[in-house]
């Protein structure tokens, strides 16, 4: 059985502890969660941080906000705990740190830990390539719940990356048109945020042609999704040396 702590009780982690304990299989089990507010009705220790944690785990999976990681990092590097980050909206310093760590540890890191998603990331990448030069132009709208605090979403900024990547550069990326008045420029990719009432996650990428449009769209009416996504990783990396992982690793 791999026992798991959980780095994060909000929406996200506290779907994965409900998913780690209901398994009917017996695969999973949640040993502790880490909070700074730890005000949760959970049938588990939580803890402040991971240094304050004296519960014997497999691995630490993230479910927290982008301020928290940097400090789990490092506290994972010093107790030698394989780790699963899903969080989003982090800095160039915070990816940085992560990547020095996967010298000591193995980290699982994705924007989104859908397999949907993944193979959607797939299917644009493809469609942008086969209809570059073409006259298509390319739009990416995400929406969300009202509560989400970063916009676009970490999903959104992934699937602009490696279509941007796969097109070879030359892509600009405008997320407010408001204050120009002027004609969209064909290497333009427009990113659209919506926020509104319980919108689990929806994002499709827009490739509009002349007389025709293509939409490659994946809608998540679940939390469980990501959740099962997260314990997959967490099954993975917990058995993996040094290194970084992402979803090509479990597909």
């Amino acid at each position: 059985m791999l026992k798991i702590i959980v780095h994060g009780l909000g929406r996200l982690g506290r779907s994965v502890c409900e998913l780690a304990n209901n398994d009917t299989n017996g695969d999973y089990e949640v040993v502790a969660g880490m909070d700074a507010t730890p005000n949760y009705n959970l049938d588990l220790p939580v803890f402040s941080d991971l240094a304050s944690c004296d519960v014997d785990a497999d691995v630490v999976v993230d479910c927290s906000v982008a301020t928290a990681v940097r400090g789990l990092v490092s506290h994972a590097i010093a107790k030698k705990m394989p780790l699963v980050i899903c969080t989003t909206a982090l800095d160039d310093g915070t990816i940085g740190e992560i990547h020095n760590a996967t010298k000591q540890i193995p980290i699982f890191l994705s924007a989104n830990m859908s397999l949907g998603i993944h193979i959607m990331s797939r299917l644009s990448q493809m469609a942008a390539k086969m209809l570059d030069g073409t006259g298509f132009d390319i739009e990416i709208i995400e929406k969300h719940h009202g509560g989400k605090l970063d916009a676009p979403s970490g999903t959104a900024n992934m699937l602009a990356s490696s279509i941007m990547d796969t097109l070879g550069g030359g892509r600009e990326l405008i997320y407010d048109r408001s204050g120009r008045r002027q004609r969209r420029d064909g290497h333009e990719i427009g990113m659209h945020a919506i926020r509104g009432g319980s919108i689990v996650g929806e994002h499709t990428v827009l490739f509009a042609g002349n007389g025709e449009t293509l939409e490659i769209t994946h809608n998540a009416s679940s939390r469980e999704i990501y959740a099962q996504g997260i314990l997959r990783a967490a099954k993975l990396v917990a058995t993996k040396p040094a290194g970084l992982y992402g979803m090509d690793d479990l597909l």
